[in-house]
């Protein structure tokens, strides 16, 4: 199948491991050139090298605006443009109403939240004036699955408003913007979350994330970030090219549902 994407320009945040690194590995295997931001430099080095040497790589802590701004006129100006944003940065810890501080409600709402918006604002102009623009906003199965224990899911669950929100607001200008909602990937990020649970058992991380957590999915197995990656490419090919404000659970059914958010 004919993505269409050769030759078309993304920057992709969040970018130096896990889901991000698939999605730049994937968009350089479909022939896009791809621009990489995420505050670990190194590790974005490491994926740039996989993606072939136009990869333009640029270190920022989106938390911060003044970061953002100066990262994103940096990717724009050195690919030339923009045709696709993937929203990724950003993650946030675990715990209850009664655990969650202040300060961490702060320090996601910086860069989950006000990070993606202003990723969005940063290219939305450039997207305008050539009529065409891709977004896609990783969101998360939390945050259309509420449990107590992630209440900073809210996050993700405001993600979903922002995505239709601007979808009706840029749709006529030939853009469109989605969410993804991954459901329990194997990344670095879950194997550091899964950790306590593993020891506690005497498991180690793969063990217990297959003998445990996905004995709660209906697949019966996690995903992989690979897997995750394709659908995220896809959403911003001409095969998804009439699909705007919706929501995708790719999650092997944990949500136990399949309706778009």
């Amino acid at each position: 199948m004919e993505l269409g994407l050769t030759g078309k320009r993304a920057i992709i945040t969040g970018a130096s491991k896990g889901i991000g690194a698939a999605v730049a590995r994937e968009y350089a295997h479909e022939g896009a050139r791809v621009a990489l931001i995420s505050r670990d430099e190194d590790l974005l080095l490491e994926v740039a090298q996989s993606c072939g040497s136009a990869t333009v790589v640029v270190r920022a802590d989106l938390a911060h605006a003044d970061q953002l701004a100066d990262a994103f006129a940096a990717c724009i100006e050195q690919l030339g443009g923009v045709d696709i944003l993937i929203n990724n940065a950003g993650s946030s810890p675990n715990g209850n109403i009664e655990q969650i501080t202040d300060d961490q409600w702060a320090e996601s709402f910086n860069l989950k939240l006000m990070g993606y918006i202003r990723a969005m604002r940063a290219v939305i102009p450039t997207m305008r004036a050539q009529h065409y623009g891709r977004i896609v906003n990783i969101g998360g199965v939390a945050g259309v699955h509420a449990s107590a224990g992630y209440v900073l899911a809210a996050y993700n669950a405001a993600i979903v408003h922002l995505t239709r929100s601007t979808a009706e607001h840029v749709g006529p200008d030939g853009i469109t913007v989605t969410t993804l909602h991954p459901g329990p990937t194997l990344t670095d990020r879950l194997r550091t979350m899964l950790s306590a649970g593993a020891a506690a058992r005497g498991l180690s991380v793969d063990e217990f994330g297959e003998q445990v957590v996905a004995q709660g999915i209906p697949l019966r197995r996690l995903g992989t970030p690979d897997e995750v990656a394709k659908i995220i490419v896809f959403l911003t090919s001409d095969v998804a090219a009439w699909m705007t404000g919706a929501g995708l659970l790719v999650d092997g059914g944990t949500a136990k549902g399949n309706v778009t958010q």
